[in-house]
């Protein structure tokens, strides 16, 4: 079954197109692009008072709105659009997602064998107030009508000959009224069977129509370049979701939500259900873990309920549960769980949180100590830290690492560099328990939005790499730290930038101009640490990300430059 083809950029959204409605080029049912094509007949033309109006909707949808008036025998207000005929050729009806006010419209259609002055094939659908739903309307259901008297002895409505589509007002209810129109789209055993890859026969078959609309609405993108595997919950697992988190999550407000929890139903290779029943987990495309219990047959707690369903850019299998990433970052994971007490206390003196916060997307390593671990330091030394923002920002700097990395991962890398040191840490094996820098670890894997952390049992010092240290000696010590801290964010960055990931290299930038700041004047100067600040500044007024990286990285090489220090290569 062909759910997306990856033979370009994916944007989901332009794949919910069935292959009927390729014929019907020219129409206008799925108003991503907006709504031209479409236009109002009010009851003014029989003397009516109603009004009507059509505007785009957020995410790409068509609203229609007015007032209904009974007076001067009106009492009607509709909107429609000429389609080409062979648009509905060999469907068996229309499918309509609709969000209305709890009233009852009509969808009417308008065929070439029956031109009516007035009116056509007919059927009338409820909406539910404030919710989106879809709403079906068979072709062998539809009554001609006109003039609101059915029309005797006409034709069966041929989906070969419709030329138009619309929605009608007529329940003789005055008052306001409004609707808004996501899609309308062929529907049925010919849709389905178009191609047995088609995205059509998936969502009949597999019951998937209510993902492929959430997709759409999100804007998600997926790689191009490889075969993904999708998990994909049926529309009764969606409908298990909360009244309001659905309506969140379909609001502008919570797209980047939405696209989160898109993104942990999709791995980006191909994984037959052997082998995703043969591992322990996956890595979604969230950056977080699917946890597998083959046993049970279920993903992160949803079960499988079909299976290797092929289509051209990989395979969906289908699950019974929406599965929920965490959404918290580190930042807030840290500030609510008791377990990090004192090192949230740490965060929070050397004013490091918001750099593990929701606007970095990292990912992030957080190598957590303990409250024990803390309460290992002597009292004094350990307020003495807390008292000083630049060693505590050195020490903190050793505990995070500018990449996930997860237990299983560790032993095969062998060592990660930190974030803010010159040198780096080392994962071994020690009687069977996986330590980093002789530091065991004591809870691993918590996933987080943006990273991931490990709670370990000691503090682990502020790194210094002896090679860098000597290469540098006449340099005074916080100058070394900050010369330091940029080309090891320049370093970590570039790559970063190259691969298109613009966001996390300017949120990397950001953290390594805060934390020479943080050092003093007597690190960098006062008029580079002003420059740095300027820096700060002019980058947080950027809403690119490619911009702010490149101001920050301009401010770094300059005073990097006057300083005497190694510039990295450039991107």
């Amino acid at each position: 079954m062909n759910l997306l083809s990856m033979n370009r950029p994916i944007l989901l959204a332009a794949l919910l197109t069935f292959a009927p409605m390729a014929r019907a080029a020219e129409s206008n049912l799925e108003f991503d692009s907006g709504t031209q094509g479409w236009q109002t007949v009010l009851d003014g033309v029989m003397g009516g008072l109603s009004t009507g109006r059509i505007e785009a909707g957020n995410g790409g949808t068509l609203r229609f709105s007015g007032e209904l008036s009974l007076e001067n025998n009106g009492g009607f207000s509709q909107i429609r659009t000429a389609v080409p005929q062979g648009t509905f050729t060999d469907s068996t009806g229309i499918l309509l997602r609709v969000k209305g006010d709890g009233r009852t419209y009509q969808c009417d259609i308008r065929s070439s064998r029956l031109r009516l002055m007035a009116g056509g094939y007919q059927l009338s659908f409820a909406t539910k107030a404030g919710e989106w739903t879809e709403v079906e309307i068979p072709f062998s259901a539809c009554v001609a009508n006109s003039f609101g008297q059915r029309v005797r002895n006409a034709p069966s409505l041929d989906p070969a000959s419709i030329e138009s589509v619309g929605i009608t007002l007529s329940d003789k209810k005055e008052g306001p009224f409004a609707i808004e129109v996501d899609w309308i789209r062929p529907m049925g055993k010919a849709a389905a069977a178009s191609s047995p890859n088609s995205l059509a026969a998936v969502a009949t078959n597999a019951n998937l129509t209510t993902l492929l609309a959430l997709v759409k609405a999100s804007g998600i993108e997926f790689p191009s370049d490889t075969k993904l595997t999708i998990f994909a919950p049926t529309n009764e697992a969606f409908a298990k979701l909360p009244k309001e988190q659905v309506e969140f999550l379909t609001s502008a407000k919570g797209k980047a939500t939405l696209q989160m929890i898109l993104k942990h139903h999709v791995v980006g290779s191909s994984v037959g259900s052997t082998a995703v029943l043969d591992r322990r987990r996956l890595a979604a495309l969230s950056g977080q873990s699917l946890d597998i219990n083959p046993t049970a047959l279920t993903i992160d707690g949803a079960r499988l309920v079909a299976t290797d369903v092929a289509f051209d850019g990989g395979l969906v299998h289908v699950i019974d549960e929406v599965m929920v990433p965490e959404l918290r970052s580190i930042q807030t994971i840290v500030a609510e769980d008791a377990r990090f007490a004192t090192l949230r206390a740490a965060i929070d003196a050397a004013k490091l949180g918001p750099q593990l916060g929701t606007q970095n997307p990292g990912p992030w390593t957080l190598l957590a100590p303990s409250n024990d671990a803390f309460a290992a330091i002597p009292a004094n030394d350990l307020k003495a830290l807390l008292e000083d923002r630049p060693a505590l920002t050195a020490v903190l700097g050793a505990h995070v690492v500018p990449t996930a990395i997860r237990r299983e991962e560790m032993l095969s890398q062998g060592s990660a560099r930190t974030l803010l040191g010159d040198g780096s840490v080392k994962f071994t094996l020690d009687s069977g328990t996986i330590t980093v820098a002789g530091a065991r670890i004591e809870v691993a894997d918590i996933e987080a939005a943006n990273g991931i952390i490990h709670i370990i049992d000691r503090v682990l010092p502020a790194q210094s790499d002896p090679a860098s240290a000597a290469a540098a000696r006449a340099m005074p010590t916080r100058a070394r730290q900050a010369a330091t801290i940029m080309e090891l964010a320049i370093e970590r960055g570039v790559p970063r930038f190259n691969a298109g990931d613009e966001a996390s290299c300017a949120a990397l930038y950001e953290l390594a101009i805060t934390s020479v700041a943080l050092l003093g004047e007597d690190a960098v100067g006062e008029s580079a640490k002003a420059e740095l600040m300027a820096a700060l500044k002019q980058g947080s007024e950027h809403d690119n990300p490619a911009e702010r990286a490149w101001v920050y990285r301009r401010a770094m090489d300059r005073v990097l430059g006057r300083m005497g220090g190694p510039l990295s290569r450039a991107e």
